[in-house]
């Protein structure tokens, strides 16, 4: 198997760091090239998205999209709404949510400008596309997903228990994880049928998570726990929890490929590589900075 490409993207203190690393088929990493941005201020960066070797990078303290072109090592910002949380590519544009303004940003990816707002619901979160002229946006305070159709502007909204923070789109179904605010504060997994607007499966878990993927070849689902730092594997099929991975520390994002699961953790500065078959550590590379986000490339 030829080495695979990874982006890794951070942050310490006031810069951003973009690093490009090589994993071959034993789980060996070489850094290939490194690449910083040094900002004037503090920043807080909360997510990312990669497209033909254009990095989107948001800043959520200063309400600002970085693009970071990856062939050049140049880059350009925009500003955006207040507090912009995620970001999705559709066509010749950048879709960004705006947590504090209750909008959705509209941005040329070539030109790096802003060229519309969409007034979408309170605090939107997360925001993703299913490539048919319709985005997805987690409405965090109204405990709701709105499906936005940016052709004819029609609205359609999918209502669950808990507030939703992050959304995947596999298909016809969306993939919805939301809190639950009770006495023992649990996550929440909703499987929603598009074409049908019902809620197919609902899983639980005992403690707040932060991040989620699938992986499709076995189809199951990766969830990054906040409070005890470990990766939960679940079966899509049943819900059951067939692994627990504990990592300890802070874990930010999770990757997956045909052969591992990468995982970065900021309290460790480290991205960890685990076998995704025998669910055993593999390797670890560990980092000046602390690691946020994870690219296949």
């Amino acid at each position: 198997m030829n080495n695979k490409n990874l982006i890794i993207i951070g942050s310490e203190n006031n810069v951003i760091n973009i690093v490009e690393i090589k994993v071959n088929n034993k789980g060996n990493i070489k850094v290939d090239k490194k690449f910083q941005i040094l900002k004037s201020s503090s920043i807080m960066l909360h997510s990312c998205i990669i497209s033909n070797n254009i990095l989107y990078i948001l800043d959520s303290f200063n309400s600002v999209m970085i693009r970071c072109n990856l062939y050049t090592n140049s880059y350009c910002e925009c500003c955006t709404g207040k507090d912009p949380r995620h970001l999705c590519k559709y066509l010749d544009n950048i879709y960004i949510t705006n947590f504090e303004s209750d909008s959705v940003s509209i941005v040329d990816a070539d030109s790096c400008t802003q060229t519309g707002i969409i007034k979408v619901c309170m605090k939107p979160h997360d925001i993703i596309s299913n490539n048919d002229n319709k985005i997805y946006v987690s409405c965090y305070e109204e405990n709701c997903i709105l499906e936005y159709d940016i052709t004819n502007y029609n609205k359609k909204y999918y209502y669950i228990n808990g507030k939703p923070m992050h959304l995947i789109i596999d298909e016809n179904r969306l993939y919805v994880l939301s809190y639950l605010v009770n006495e023992n504060m649990q996550s929440e997994i909703n499987i929603i049928n598009l074409e049908t607007g019902v809620t197919d499966k609902t899983f639980f878990i005992e403690e707040i998570t932060n991040n989620f993927i699938i992986d499709k070849d076995n189809n199951r689902l990766m969830v990054l726990s906040i409070e005890k730092g470990r990766l939960y594997i679940i079966d899509i099929n049943t819900g059951e929890i067939i692994k627990q991975i504990h990592l300890k520390g802070y874990l930010e994002d999770v990757s997956v490929d045909n052969k591992y699961i990468y995982i970065a953790n900021s309290n460790k500065s480290s991205v960890t590589l685990i076998d995704k078959i025998t669910y055993e550590k593999i390797n670890t590379i560990y980092f000046d900075f602390q690691p946020l986000y994870i690219k296949i490339v």
